[in-house]
């Protein structure tokens, strides 16, 4: 499976306005933009692959209005996608090193949280 994701920076405002999610699971010869919540504008700030089960991914995403992130979780190399919202801002994430089912959040506030997914 191959995933690419796309974004539209806009310079003016300084921030992402758009971004597309695409999955291809033949080598990258098709590939699907994937909608992960139809009708509702929301911007993936950034993907993860767990190191130790490749079928894990977690996406961060923001609303349009950059109120609220929430995270994506797929066991299926993005084939389907759980949303998990959250009370923080994301800055950056990592597995837990021996328990997959955990990811460290560093936020933008700079604090460390310990999240289950």
């Amino acid at each position: 499976v191959i995933l690419i994701l796309t974004k539209y920076y806009h310079t003016d405002m300084g921030k992402v306005l758009e971004s597309s999610l695409w999955r291809s699971s033949d080598f990258g010869t098709l590939y699907t933009k994937l909608n992960l919540q139809p009708g509702i504008a929301t911007v993936i700030d950034n993907f993860y692959i767990c190191p130790t089960n490749k079928k894990k991914i977690i996406l961060v995403s923001s609303s349009h209005n950059d109120r609220d992130q929430s995270l994506f979780i797929s066991m299926d190399e993005g084939a389907t996608f759980q949303k998990q919202p959250i009370s923080f801002f994301v800055e950056t994430l990592l597995f837990h090193p021996k328990e997959e089912d955990k990811v460290l959040a560093y936020t933008k506030e700079g604090k460390v949280r310990l999240e289950d997914t």
